[in-house]
């Protein structure tokens, strides 16, 4: 029983036709008809009632006709995998990332990988930047995607640069740091900062605070939201807030360092070589924040 053969079964069974079948699949009339009667005499049974140009499927022709589609399904993903394998494309990948960038445009790559690696089992996890990188040390997972550490990439892992991403420092326009003309250090440490919290060998801390009056919070978004809710300040990713700027319900403080760029990449193992979904992810991230900095 070939799989061919269960795929013209299956088409015929569909067209009401061998002739139309044979259209549709490529092949001559004679082709198809002979690989039929080939599978009916292998299986010791008529699964189509001829007559005329017309076929029909007999009581035993319907009964297996899923399980045939089903044959023919799992035959073509495993040529599918094969395939992807000899293209380099990884059959799972592990990833990590922040929440730097706006999840409409996350929601949008997952939806864009499915379509264009429709064989490879993904499993996505977030987390702050501080963590990703021992993450992908420790092997937890393939390759992370984050604002890049200020320190030294750890023994086995390499640090990519994709982009930038701009960070601000903000409050709510009824806070008291906007009402004044300038900002400067002291100010800051006099009002709670919303600060990123990760997690280290020490165990949950506040990732570089100015103040040491601070709330922290594992990602950028919490950080957004606090400083919405009008009861403090925040240091946090222009993409996540510049609607909010826009209309005025968030301002820029007034500081000398309210404004910086930081390098947003990939981390991966050094060692392991990068196949071409993750070739491709760093791609699309690439354009965004390319178009993002302009």
């Amino acid at each position: 029983m070939k799989i061919s053969q269960l795929e013209m079964f299956i088409e015929t069974s569909t067209c009401g036709s061998i002739a139309e079948a044979a259209r549709k699949l490529g092949k001559s009339r004679t082709t198809v008809s002979a690989s039929l009667s080939a599978l009916e005499d292998e299986l010791g049974v008529a699964l189509l009632e001829r007559s005329g140009n017309q076929v029909l499927l007999t009581e035993i022709g319907e009964s297996i006709k899923n399980d045939c589609e089903r044959i023919a399904m799992i035959a073509g993903d495993i040529h599918a995998k094969c395939h992807q394998h000899h293209q380099g494309v990884e059959s799972a990948l592990r990833i990590a990332r922040d929440d730097a960038l706006p999840e409409p445009f996350w929601r949008q790559l997952v939806h864009d990988m499915r379509i264009q690696f429709p064989n490879t089992s993904v499993s996505v996890y977030m987390a702050p930047p501080p963590e990703l990188d021992e993450m992908v040390e420790l092997d937890m997972v393939d390759v992370a995607y984050c604002l890049l550490p200020n320190s030294d990439s750890l023994p086995h892992n390499y640090h990519g640069k994709l982009g930038q991403i701009r960070m601000m420092s903000v409050a709510h326009s009824s806070h008291p740091l906007c009402q004044l003309s300038k900002v400067v250090s002291a100010d800051l440490a006099r009002y709670t900062e919303f600060a990123l919290a990760a997690i280290d060998e020490d165990g949950l801390k506040a990732v570089s605070p100015a103040s040491s009056n601070y709330i922290a919070l594992p990602f950028y978004e919490h950080l957004r939201n606090a400083v919405l809710d009008g009861i403090g300040w925040s240091n946090v990713p222009s993409v996540l807030i510049n609607t909010y700027l826009r209309d005025g319900t968030v301002k820029v403080l007034n500081h000398y360092q309210a404004m910086k760029w930081q390098p947003y990449g990939v981390i991966h193992n050094k060692n392991r070589p990068q196949g071409t979904l993750t070739q491709w992810l760093a791609n699309q991230l690439q354009t965004y924040l390319d178009d993002e900095s302009h």
